[in-house]
């Protein structure tokens, strides 16, 4: 899809704060609020933005660990099966398929160490897991939106 300056201009500022209201948006980009809103519902519809949520603290919530695991499934089984088997666990915040030794890398968040041993444990038992490599983070120096290859010219 091809971006206007103006869609640019909506998408830096829908990635800062997805409660922008249509009238903010507009006052920024210079147009009226019926004309921000068809172009926000072109976004949507076309599958560019996917959609609001709300940004949570993990510590806030009681989620201070993080980790990294390198997950390598086992070999001849179904990557599809083991992959639905992984997005069951609600401790994988994200889940990516990766070249390299391993498969896939998943972000885990947990609320204690123990917690992390136990997922561990449990991941590691799950019908076509054939090893792991865990990385704890120690101090995450940034989380931040998406980048935008036209935020130059946002």
């Amino acid at each position: 899809m091809d971006f206007d300056t103006v869609d640019r201009k909506i998408l830096h500022i829908l990635r800062e704060d997805g409660r922008a209201s249509h009238a903010a948006v507009a006052k920024a980009v210079g147009l009226s609020a019926p004309a921000v809103g068809e172009r926000i519902r072109k976004l949507e519809a076309a599958g560019v933005i996917q959609g609001y949520r709300a940004e949570l603290h993990p510590e806030r919530v009681g989620l201070p660990i993080c980790a990294f695991v390198a997950i390598s499934p086992q070999p001849r089984k179904s990557a599809q099966r083991l992959v639905g088997r992984l997005l069951e666990l609600p401790e994988i915040e994200e889940l990516h398929a990766v070249a390299g030794t391993y498969a896939y890398i998943a972000k885990v968040r947990v609320a204690s160490t123990q917690a992390l041993d136990g997922f561990l444990d449990r991941l590691f038992m799950l019908e076509g897991v054939e090893r792991t490599e865990t990385t704890m983070v120690l101090r995450t120096n940034a989380e931040r939106p998406m980048y935008l290859p036209f935020d130059a010219g946002a």
